[in-house]
């Protein structure tokens, strides 16, 4: 008994070893210049103020700014300070402000005080910034998805042999590198949103909210493409 249950796990041992060979080491060619085409379209994003951001096929993220000229000009994005720094600024400059004001207040009666963007204005600037990155991803993966498809579709047509690893590594890979770009301009995003909530007194929750939501949608839709597959 022992000895068929040894001779058992080794089998399963082998054929598991065997298709994460498969599926995971060994080498398909998997170049297609119209998959690789869709995972690298460019990203463009407009802001709240007319600038839009701007995630080129190499991976950078420039944006794009009218000068007072009214001239269009790009420039490398950059990341401003980190946040923890940036809240001890905006700590220093809220209580400098604090003070002033106090001043003001009571020097001038018609005083109505610094007008600040509350969490909800700055939530309403970035949901439909978030919203398009959404769809311009959506599309994309639409777009990969259809073409996975007819590959498929033409394979068997064919009556050619379907290796369901191949397609696995070459779609995987593909998807995994579209997640990877969208991810990269979403954070950029997100990270601006959190340091116009700290630069305006405002806990940053909201924005980690957004985050939580935008990984659920995305899980969301890893299920539905299994669902979808599993009835090819």
């Amino acid at each position: 008994m022992k000895k068929t249950l040894l001779a058992a796990s080794v089998l399963l041992l082998c054929a598991s070893g065997y298709l994460i060979y498969i599926f995971g080491f060994k080498e398909y060619d998997i170049a297609d210049a119209e998959v690789d085409s869709i995972t690298k379209e460019e990203y463009v994003i407009e802001l709240a103020d007319g600038s839009k951001i701007v995630l080129d096929k190499h991976g950078n993220l420039m944006r794009h700014v009218e000068g007072s000229d009214e001239a269009i000009r790009m420039e490398k994005f950059r990341k401003e300070l980190s946040h923890s720094e940036t809240k001890e600024i905006a700590k220093t400059s809220s209580s400098n402000r604090k003070s002033s004001d106090a001043i003001e207040k009571y020097s001038n009666p018609n005083y109505k005080g610094k007008g600040k963007s509350t969490v909800n204005d700055i939530k309403s600037k970035y949901e439909p910034v978030i919203a398009d990155i959404e769809r311009q991803a959506n599309a994309s993966l639409n777009n990969l998805i259809e073409v996975a498809k007819n590959e498929y579709f033409e394979m068997e047509e064919n009556d050619q042999s379907i290796s369901y690893p191949y397609f696995y590594n070459k779609y995987s890979a593909a998807a995994t590198e579209l997640e990877k770009r969208t991810d990269q301009i979403f954070y950029a995003v997100i990270d601006m949103m959190r340091q116009e909530l700290i630069s305006n007194d405002h806990s940053i929750s909201v924005s980690k909210s957004m985050e939580e939501e935008y990984k659920n949608r995305k899980e969301k839709i890893r299920r539905d493409i299994l669902k979808k597959t599993a009835g090819l």
